[in-house]
């Protein structure tokens, strides 16, 4: 039997979650009631924003405490030692490029310079400092009052790269591949 939980934000948007397809990080029923609260404070403009860099986290950010972020970080080092396939979504791709154009004082420049750069970041993941659940915008069956969720939970991480320390967020989609869906 599938597991669904459905989240109504203070739009009255109705957000549906597959909760059982995430397999590797787990919310307990009191973290997703919490992800549910804070649901209902939140607006579709907030929720559905997909600029990246305006200062607006993308999807719905999930309040966890540091010993879980701690737990959560564990686990991911975890799953790195197994040597998982690292995917990048296009979207990282087309924003090292974009990074790339701009010149080193520009304010959007945001200081990648290769995939392997953020290969690296992934692999030496020292902090969790973030969940988040993302929308699905190509989801078939989303309408303006019914949008689905990506049914994995994305992890904002900060790791080593050439220049110092970099952010950016993941998703855990077993514990065989890992996918990074853009670079802060």
């Amino acid at each position: 039997m599938r597991e669904v939980e459905i989240f109504v934000s203070n739009d009255g948007t109705q957000y549906i979650w597959n909760r059982d397809q995430e397999e590797v990080i787990l919310l307990s029923d009191a973290e997703t009631k919490m992800v549910s609260l804070k649901v209902s404070l939140m607006s579709d403009e907030e929720i559905l924003n997909r600029t990246s860099g305006n200062g607006v986290p993308m999807g719905i950010p999930i309040t966890l405490s540091k010993d879980r972020l701690i737990e959560i970080r564990d686990n991911l080092v975890q799953i790195l030692k197994k040597g998982p396939f690292i995917d990048f979504e296009k979207h990282v791709l087309e924003r090292l490029v974009y990074d790339a154009l701009l010149d080193d004082g520009h304010p959007e420049k945001r200081g990648w310079n290769n995939s392997e750069e953020v290969r690296e970041c992934v692999l030496s993941a020292s902090r969790v400092t973030g969940v988040r659940l993302n929308v699905d915008h190509h989801h078939p069956e989303n309408s303006e009052k019914v949008k689905h969720l990506h049914p994995n939970l994305a992890l904002v991480i900060s790791g080593s790269k050439d220049t110092g320390k970099g952010r950016l967020v993941l998703v855990i989609l077993n514990e065989q591949t890992i996918s990074v869906i853009t670079i802060l």
